[in-house]
Parts: structure tokens; sequence; C-alpha cells
């Protein structure tokens, strides 16, 4: 059995926890470290952005600044999503650890499995969009969970959470976060475009369970999870003095900045 290494972070402001993620895929490249999965949680709640977006367009800009609601850019694509109570993965691996295809879609198939045996262990009957019946692409969106795409996870016919992927040569980066529970009406202020309708599309572990969820009890599902699906072990460990110290440049230099949240230009920025 192959062994990956385990991260287990304390919950972290946005740019912390993007420039933690972005440290240990740099790391992996530069010294080809062992494959690791890392799970963590956003405190204080925020917004992320896809690589692609413009804040000014996704986000209301002056009511995030009043109710002090921080947003960072991603490095990976996709919509705004808002981290509050949920569960956040990211991954750090070779295609050849997990054998994954040349496609990046098809490869979230793969990817995603063992976020499928999670939803499966708790009683829950998880599909792919693409495997669903009548699967259509959802509207476009500015808000991530409002969108459709082929391997999207879908429980009772509605969206749960979204995944996002990076490439760099053979090594892959993917996070994705599972909400515990979602408040759409509470957040639509902070977005340009009316989500109101989003509420019928999307639901939350609070929403299929009946019940709420929490992060112990998530984390310990997830991660088992993990192991069964990717026949693997896990060893936890804590970030390297190497990491600590790179995502410390990188949260100050490039995801706290203006110029990578807002123009997306920074002179350490990852090669797409």
């Amino acid at each position: 059995m192959e062994t990956w290494r385990l991260i287990c972070s304390p919950k972290a402001d946005a740019f912390t926890n993007m420039a933690v993620d972005e440290a240990i895929l740099q790391t992996y490249i530069q010294h080809f470290k062992q494959p690791t999965l890392r799970i963590y949680g956003w405190q204080p709640a925020a917004f992320s952005i896809g690589v692609g977006q413009k804040p000014a367009e996704a986000l209301n800009l002056e009511a995030c600044r009043q109710d002090r609601i921080d947003f960072v850019r991603r490095m990976t694509g996709g919509e705004a999503v808002f981290h509050d109570r949920e569960i956040t993965y990211s991954l750090v691996c070779s295609k050849q650890d997990l054998g994954l295809p040349n496609s990046v879609k098809q490869s979230f198939r793969v990817l995603t499995g063992f976020v499928m045996r999670f939803y499966e262990t708790l009683g829950l009957t998880p599909c792919f969009a693409a495997d669903a019946p009548g699967y259509a692409h959802g509207d476009s969106s500015e808000f991530c969970f409002a969108t459709r795409e082929e391997f999207d996870i879908l429980i009772a016919g509605k969206k749960i959470g979204g995944n996002a992927q990076k490439r760099i040569g053979g090594v892959v980066f993917q996070h994705g976060s599972i909400p515990f529970s979602l408040n759409t009406a509470g957040i639509a202020g902070y977005f340009r475009q009316d989500i109101s309708y989003a509420a019928s599309y999307i639901t939350s572990l609070q929403d299929v369970l009946k019940q709420p969820v929490t992060f112990e009890t998530a984390a310990k599902v997830l991660l088992d999870s993990f192991k069964v699906n990717f026949s693997v072990i896990l060893n936890e460990e804590k970030l390297s003095i190497q990491e600590l110290d790179l995502a410390h440049v990188l949260e100050e230099e490039k995801y706290s900045t203006r110029q990578w949240n807002f123009f997306r230009s920074t002179r350490i920025e990852t090669k797409e």
C-alpha cells in the first residue's frame, strides 16, 4: 500500500488557507515529496473566487467590505464559493500515484471517488451529474454551487459542494468543499447576480441527513473513505519548515494582495 502524508490544519483565514495549499503544491513539485491530503476549515467565513473571475463582476464588494467578509482568488478555476460551515480538502499527487487519465474532466471521476464514498458511508446515494437522468448544465452563474458540470456530485437531484483542479506538468492539485449547511438567502446580498433561484438547485449535509454534522465526525468519515477508496495509508504529519516559510511568503506577497485578488498579477504567480 502506498503511504500518503496527511495534514490536518487548524481553521484559518482565506489567505492562509490558499497560501498553504499552494505551498504544499510547490514543495511537492520542487522536491518530489510524498503525495499529500490536507483537510481544513475556514475562520472567519470568506469567499474564494475562481482564478479567472473578476471580483467586481462576481461580488458586491461594498457589501463584503461593510460586513468584513474577505475574498481570495484561488489558483483553480470555477466560480465563487462562500466558505463557512463546511469541511474542505486538498490533495497533491502525480498522475501515476492514482493512475489518473490525461483528461482533467475524466480524472474528476477518479479523484472524487473518496467523496462519493464519504456520502455513501453516511447512508446517502450520490451520483455524478453526467450519470443523472436528463442531465443538463446548470444555469450560468457567478455562484459555484448553482452551476452543474458533468462530474459535479448530486444527491436527490441537487448539487452538493464543489471541486476544482489544477495541473502543472504531471502533478495534480485538487481541492473541494463539502457544506454542512447553506444559507443562500443570507449570502445573496454579497453577489452582483441574483442567486435566489439557486436554493432549489443545491443542498447540504444537514439538508439531506436532517441533522447537524460536526467537523470532527465529517473528518473521520472523510479520512476513512479516502484510505478505503484509494487503498492507501495516511500518515499524519505537520507542514515542513520549508512549506511553512513558503506559505508565509505566498500569503504576504500573493494571496492577501490587491494585485492578485483584483488583477491576478504578482511576481510569484504560479504558471498556468
